[in-house]
């Protein structure tokens, strides 16, 4: 009884040194750091809701990276984003053709490679949605330095940028093309000019070009020089650029490791079937460790995509 009395007494007595050292520390040490950096949060988030929620009140209110798991809505964004002229109603038609073929494809085995190739299928149109958005964007963040310096030589010569994004829309090439035309569309039809911008910046998530929006509307209220500003956005966006393709290269062979180790189980899987049937049907009998086998490719995937992957 004395043993345990001693033990619990020596218990507190190293628990309120510890607590008391601990108070000491952060009231003498650490305070002054939390405290600037609750100060440093607190002026970021006013910074953010003075100046994003005023010129973007409509873009980043959903989710750009997968955007057909959060609202329907955001589907029909998807295929403007992606360039493409399906109706949402199209979509969903092919999505069940597509799901319904693989379905009877898997249907020579089991239902329940039936039921995985039609899960898998139903998902073909919106990655090809997805691929075809980025590209997309690869493009227009590509031509915006061009575009920046035919709109800053148009000012130059006493055109106004509307002036310039029909010039654009007429001569450039797509896909810039079109969505200056819209733009400058909407501006003709008595749209006013930073709404007109607002709703760019809103179609496409591109970061360049909302950085190209954000800096026109910023000068159309405080004012400045837009030559200047123009070319140093064209000069900012070919460096941003070059850092993109200096990124891409320096993570090729990750990425391609990546395909090897992604596309090579599926590969030996596909041919032990093809010529090794019995060999296969071991493995094919258990749909359960055939799909825990797939969510773990797929988990691993997702964590070299975000090895190989920088933002900048």
């Amino acid at each position: 009884m004395n043993v345990w009395i001693v033990s619990c007494s020596v218990f507190l007595m190293v628990a309120m040194t510890v607590f008391a050292t601990s108070t000491v520390l952060h009231q003498h040490v650490f305070r002054y750091r939390f405290s600037v950096r609750r100060r440093m949060v607190a002026l970021s988030h006013d910074a953010e809701d003075m100046d994003a929620a005023d010129l973007f009140q409509t873009t980043g209110s959903h989710s750009t990276k997968w955007p057909f798991l959060i609202h329907p809505a955001t589907i029909t964004k998807l295929i403007e984003q992606a360039g493409v002229t399906w109706s949402l109603r199209q979509l969903w038609l092919g999505t069940l053709a597509v799901a319904v073929s693989l379905a009877t494809f898997g249907m020579l085995w089991n239902w329940q490679a039936a039921a995985a190739s039609a899960v898998i299928g139903s998902a073909f149109p919106f990655l090809y949605l997805y691929l075809k958005r980025h590209s997309r964007n690869q493009q227009l963040s590509r031509q915006l330095p061009e575009v920046f310096q035919i709109i800053s030589r148009a000012v130059r010569s006493g055109q106004t940028v509307t002036a310039a994004l029909q010039m654009i829309a007429e001569d450039h090439q797509s896909p810039i093309r079109e969505e200056f035309a819209l733009c400058y569309e909407q501006q003709d039809l008595g749209m006013g000019r930073e709404l007109a911008l607002r709703k760019l910046a809103e179609r496409n998530p591109v970061m360049e070009l909302r950085i190209f929006v954000v800096a026109l509307l910023v000068q159309n209220r405080s004012g400045g020089d837009l030559v200047e500003l123009l070319d140093n956005l064209s000069l900012l966006v070919t460096k941003r650029l070059r850092m993109r393709d200096k990124l891409q290269a320096l993570t090729a062979e990750g990425r391609m490791q990546a395909w090897v180790l992604i596309l090579l189980p599926v590969v030996a899987l596909g041919a032990i079937v093809a010529f090794s049937p019995e060999y296969a049907s071991t493995l094919l009998e258990r749909p359960r460790l055939l799909a825990a086998t797939a969510a773990s490719q797929l988990v691993g995937a997702y964590l070299i995509r975000r090895i190989v992957r920088f933002e900048y």
